[in-house]
């Protein structure tokens, strides 16, 4: 589940990445330069068409891979400089792996392809190290990062349909089941409402009833009429407020500065 979410969240970034101009005005650029200068030796080798195709591919399809690893430590928060020393030798290994069967493909049949060790010698610590670069950059902005954006509840680690929802609105008993109410859809989680309550946290809430609890961004109002009293949530659900609760919400709604009613 972890990893799934992990993988989730890197591809929720990476498609922030690619959506914006910026990653593509890199890869247009750093094709461009690698085209006209043709470095290590493909300038004379290859004719001008395989040397585009060539180029392009390769800094199209490493600087995607790269970009997704990037999102994976930032989503993460990895920082520590053991293991992006370690990602950045990998992906530099990843890289050469690419450069071979991308020169085997287009190459090898022009009799261009070059020794696996030349490859090896230029690709390897040239990918790692440019990698290792942009994580530390990374690295150094993470702190910043996590102050802008709030702790993530556990409880959206245990769903396995909205386990990328931004805000939990609700949480309602069901037997043995908590109905954890998101603001991309509703799933039930095997795990008490008391435990649930537990791991909303750090989302400000209230439980209102012995069998719901909810947060206190999503309450529009507070219904109190003369048999019983319930409230609204921004999706448009009512749930009932015990009567035993009623005062201590009212002054949870005013210290939260919500409109009572």
């Amino acid at each position: 589940m972890r990893i799934l979410a992990a993988i989730t969240a890197a591809n929720a970034d990476m498609a922030g990445t690619l959506i914006g101009p910026k990653f593509w005005l890199i890869v247009f650029f750093v094709t461009a330069v690698c085209f006209l200068s043709g470095p290590f030796g493909t300038l004379d080798a290859l004719p001008w068409g395989i040397r585009l195709i060539y180029w392009a591919l390769q800094v199209s399809v490493t600087g995607l891979a790269g970009s997704w690893v990037h999102s994976l430590i930032r989503t993460q928060g990895w920082t520590h400089i053991a293991p992006l020393l370690a990602i950045s030798f990998a992906f530099g290994l990843a890289v050469f792996g690419f450069v071979v069967l991308l020169s085997l493909s287009l190459l090898g049949p022009i009799g261009r392809y070059p020794g696996s060790r030349e490859l090896m010698l230029y690709s390897v610590p040239s990918a790692s190290l440019i990698f290792l670069m942009l994580a530390l950059t990374i690295r150094t902005q993470a702190p910043v990062d996590a102050l802008e954006r709030p702790p993530r509840p556990r409880l959206l680690d245990r769903l396995k349909q909205h386990h990328t929802a931004g805000q939990i609105l609700s949480l309602s008993a069901q037997d043995h089941y908590v109905e954890v109410v998101t603001d991309t859809g509703s799933e039930l989680c095997l795990i008490r409402l008391v435990d649930a309550i537990a791991e909303v946290d750090p989302e400000p809430g209230f439980k209102i009833h012995r069998s719901h609890w909810v947060a206190a961004k999503a309450i529009v109002s507070l219904e109190v009429n003369g048999s019983g009293a319930q409230i609204k949530l921004s999706d448009g659900r009512a749930l009932p407020v015990s009567r035993s609760r009623l005062g201590e919400l009212r002054r949870f709604l005013s210290t939260a500065s919500m409109t009572s009613q």
